[in-house]
Formats: structure tokens, sequence, C-alpha cells
């Protein structure tokens, strides 16, 4: 019979990884719990309406990425590609935004039909904030200023932080209208994704990787040439409070995001240890959203942070070593209450210490052999004699002294020191 495998760009970690990501991604809400952030819960389906009133029907994301069907009652429904616009979704029906200013959390899966690459899977995992009703820059620097101790905390090597401001929507389809009719004389010039965006989304191009294509925009209109005076004078006082906290950070004024929801500033965190997808963290001030999806006018900002990408930046010696691990074997198969309670016991005891016990397995021999493979620090065996003697066999696996009999209180004794040492 045909072996059942992985759909292809699945979200799929194994159980030694696993431990790394739980790590880092308590990490962050705890940053994000320290900036009286608070989380919100978030439905993985939602009406297709959603993405294509905030995202925007000519992204690519809307276009080529959403996974989309048809519900029994003949809804069209979506995996959500991103989170802000749920998360907005949500905070307007239950009334949240009505209640003042609000800083909200969210982790979980996101969803988009992409080719799977290193560190780009359809399914993938993002931890977001999203923060409403701050009209102030204030609020885009607390999150900068988030986002650049968080990387600090988790060793990454020289993180680059690239901003850029998009004005107002207005001002974003002046500039569009001038680098269409700067470009179509130049079309056949263009990469293909280019020549399909510049009658869809001329703002995309901005964002091609193809290096032709970034020769021909180096000579055409700039974005800073059509943003407001009010835009440009928030922007100049950001950077200087970026760089008054030393901050350092690059201005991209190609860095337009792949979103139609965005306003003013975008900013993205990169990493030069993930290659061509180098991107880990993005966001920006998105204004308008409220209105589009039926809410009253709110400003709101976010970024989120993209965890598969994240992991691959964060060096392998940033992350503690596992728990230490002991095993509880018994040598008769009347001894299993015995070793059923000593294992509570344990447990109770010394919540970091992770306690097997199997009940009566394998020969003694070989479950000893299995136990140094698989890296557990310590045994403790259950025998006639030890029971007799009310003492229990104790071997620290990773010394090559032998076992030795102890009193239980002995033994906790040693595991304490042991653990205190970690």
């Amino acid at each position: 019979m045909k072996k059942i495998q992985k759909i292809r760009g699945a979200h799929e970690i194994n159980p030694s990884e696993a431990k790394n990501w739980s790590e880092t991604t308590k990490k962050i809400i705890s940053f994000f719990e320290s900036y009286s952030y608070e989380e919100i819960r978030l439905p993985i389906i939602e009406n297709t309406d959603l993405f294509l009133r905030s995202v925007g029907e000519e992204t690519d994301i809307v276009n080529k990425e959403m996974f989309s069907f048809e519900s029994k009652s003949g809804k069209s429904l979506s995996l959500r590609p991103e989170g802000t616009a749920s998360c907005l979704r949500a905070a307007i029906e239950m009334g949240l935004t009505d209640l003042g200013p609000q800083r909200l959390y969210y982790h979980g899966p996101m969803y988009r039909y992409e080719r799977p690459q290193k560190g780009r899977n359809r399914e993938f995992y993002q931890l977001s904030i999203e923060a409403y009703g701050f009209k102030k820059f204030n609020i885009e620097l607390e999150m900068i200023d988030l986002s650049y101790k968080l990387f600090s905390h988790l060793n990454l090597f020289e993180p680059i932080l690239e901003i850029n401001s998009l004005g107002s929507e207005n001002s974003q389809k002046k500039f569009s209208d001038a680098l269409k009719e700067y470009l179509l004389p130049l079309k056949d010039q263009l990469d293909l994704d280019s020549q399909r965006r510049l009658s869809s989304n001329t703002l995309r191009i901005l964002d091609s990787k193809n290096p032709e294509t970034q020769k021909l925009l180096k000579k055409g209109p700039k974005l800073s040439q059509f943003v407001e005076t009010h835009s440009l004078e928030k922007f100049e006082e950001l950077k200087d409070k970026i760089s008054k906290k030393n901050i350092p950070f690059l201005i991209n004024e190609n860095l337009v995001r792949g979103l139609d929801y965005y306003n003013d500033v975008v900013y993205e965190w990169k990493s030069n240890q993930l290659g061509s997808q180098n991107t880990f963290c993005a966001g920006g001030r998105y204004d308008s959203l409220s209105k589009k999806l039926g809410g009253r006018d709110i400003s709101a900002a976010g970024f989120s942070i993209g965890l598969d990408r994240l992991m691959l930046a964060i060096p392998d010696d940033s992350f503690k070593t596992s728990r230490k691990k002991i095993m509880i074997i018994i040598l008769e198969d009347s001894f299993y209450s015995f070793g059923a309670n000593l294992a509570d016991k344990l447990r109770s005891q010394f919540q970091e210490l992770s306690v097997r016990y199997d009940g009566l397995e394998s020969n003694l021999k070989a479950q000893l052999k299995k136990l140094i493979k698989e890296s557990y620090d310590f045994v403790i065996i259950l025998g006639k004699e030890e029971i007799k003697n009310k003492l229990l066999s104790f071997k620290d696996l990773t010394k090559s002294e032998n076992q030795v009999s102890l009193s239980e209180q002995e033994i906790f004794k040693i595991l304490e020191t042991n653990l205190k040492d970690e």
C-alpha cells in the first residue's frame, strides 16, 4: 500500500526542533505582554470577501495565493493568508474598537499557495501585534523599539531595519499613475511579473527582485516626490526618534509591502543569514482599513513576525539545552504502583525535570542502552533487594560511575543540586 505523505508546503516540525520553536514563541509573547499587549484568538477560516476588501483584489495574495473554497451553503471561504484583516474584523465585531485604544497580539498558522522553499511554506507561522486608536507616530516607534530589543534578546546577528513612507492612498495613486506612464514604453524590458503588475498593481513593481527591472526603476519617478508634506514631516520625526534610540536603519524607497491597506510608514526587518528571502518581520500603518471592513474611522498599526524565517536566523547556540530527563525502571510487575507513585512525586517536586515511566519493559541492559542513546541524564531502578532494604538504585548516565543504592530522600537531594546548576 502506498505510503501517505505530508501535503507539499505544510508546516511540520520534529520534536527536537519544536522545543526551540516553543521556547522562542514564549519569549516573543513575553515581550508583547511586557508592552501591555493582550492576546486575542482568531479563526483560521474567514469569508473570502474580508481579504478582497482589505488585502486588495489585484494583489498576488488574492489573485494567486489564497486557499479558497465554497462552503455547503454556497459561501466563498478562505484559509487566512494573513492576520491583520482578521484581527481588525474581530475587534470591530467584538466592540473592542469602541472601548478606546487597544493593544492586541495573536499567533498561529497562515496559508498562501506559494512555491515552497527554505523559510517559505504554504502553511507558515506568524506572531503579530496590532494597535488601534493611536494617531501619533509614537506607536510605530514603540513597535520598532520592541522588535529591536526582542531581536537583540534572541541573539540575532545584526538584523537590518528598512523603513519608508508611502504617504496617503491619494499620494500612492498619483505615484502609481506616474510610474505606469514611465514604464509603459519600457514594458518589453520588464520581467514577466512586473509586466502583469503594470496594469493591475503598479506599486508592487518596486518590489521586483529582477536586476534589469531595478535598473529601469532607478531612472523613474520616486515615491517620495508624491508624498504629502505632513506625511514627510511625520516620517522625518520618526526617523529622528529612531536615531535617538540608537536603532540602526536604512531608507528603502522601493519598500511598499504586498498589501493594499498600508499608508504612511512601512518597515521590514531583514537578516543576511536568510539568503534571498531575507525578510522575517514586517509592518506599518493602515488607517483606512477599519472603514473598508465596515467599522468606524480608526487609526491602526502593527507588525508580524514570520517564525519560520526567524528560526533560521537565530544562532543554534542561542537555545538552552533541553530539560534534564530521568527514567524509572522496574524489574518486576509487582513494583508497578511503587514506580508510578515515585514518578508522580518527582513530577510534583521537580517540574523542570522530564520524568518517564513505562512500567515493565524489556530487559535492564537493553533499556539502559536505549536511555544512553536517547541522552537521558538519570535512571532509578526498582529491584527486589532495593525495595526490601527501602533503597533505590540510582545512576547518573552522564558519568562513568557505577549505580549506587540510595534512599529516596538522598536521590531527591542529588537531583535538586543538579537542577540548580542549570
